[in-house]
């Protein structure tokens, strides 16, 4: 199993040590999807540099995530253009304490990620409200002088499994996500995809993994189940990541031609 393969390898920390050490609401994020094998061999790598969030003796965490979008997938087909004002909408359950938040994340100076977060009551959860709608509102004028494109709606839910780990020194975290599904479509199994989040980016984390000669992808979590599911949109900038790294449940709901990856049991 994964997760626990992972997770033994490093000392614990708490979650308010966690947040202490590393909140980085404004940070560089960069995204690799690796295999077991080479996943083992990046955390045996970060081992001495790292701790790993552990809250009752849990150290794997569930995470529900719906993601907002207009009918016409304006946010995602801002990620496809690669414009420099783009952002994402969602909701998160963290389901193993049932707390949830709403967040947009922007794209800010330089390409960095910039956090705003919103914590909601369980009833609020992938759902727009007035209150949410507001907040998001707020946010976008303030950081790019307009608002939300229209009415948004639900238009990805996703589940996974996290690991999250955070430096011994300095403002740096990693994430670890397992078992990513989007129903019809998922991360193929032995598969993880593992996010550093730091300051200024190529922290101790990247060097790692440039060290083991692994690239960063460009495609996100929301970018790739839109252009999994959806057979309207144009996915060509996620074709190779997705084709290599993910599955489908049915070849008929999937939008790719010619999928060569196994269909899930």
């Amino acid at each position: 199993m994964i997760p626990a393969a992972v997770t033994v390898r490093f000392d614990e920390l708490s979650l308010d040590e966690l947040n202490a050490r590393a909140a980085l609401l404004t940070r560089v994020d960069l995204k690799y999807i690796v295999d077991q094998r080479t996943l083992g061999a990046f955390a045996d790598a970060i081992a001495r540099d790292f701790l790993v969030l552990e809250i009752e003796s849990r150290r794997v965490f569930t995470y529900e995530t719906v993601y907002f979008d207009s009918a016409a997938l304006d946010a995602y087909h801002a990620h496809v253009q690669g414009r420099r004002r783009r952002f994402k909408v969602r909701s998160r359950r963290y389901a193993d304490s049932d707390r949830h938040v709403f967040e947009l994340k922007l794209k800010g100076a330089r390409g960095a990620t910039v956090k705003h977060q919103l914590p909601i009551d369980a009833a609020e959860h992938g759902a727009m409200t007035e209150r949410t709608e507001t907040f998001a509102r707020e946010v976008l004028v303030e950081a790019y002088g307009g608002g939300l494109p229209g009415e948004i709606g639900p238009a990805l839910t996703m589940t996974y499994r996290r690991v999250t780990l955070a430096a011994r020194e300095g403002a740096e975290r990693v994430t670890i996500d397992f078992g990513l599904t989007f129903g019809a479509a998922a991360l193929a199994p032995g598969r993880a995809i593992v996010e550093t989040k730091c300051e200024r980016g190529r922290g101790t984390a990247d060097r790692a993994f440039l060290a083991l000669g692994v690239r960063p992808v460009e495609c996100s979590k929301y970018c790739a189940g839109i252009g999994l599911t959806r057979r309207d949109v144009r996915a060509n900038p996620w074709l190779p990541v997705l084709r290599r790294h993910f599955v489908a449940r049915s070849y008929d709901q999937c939008p790719m031609e010619a999928w060569p990856r196994p269909r899930l049991g």
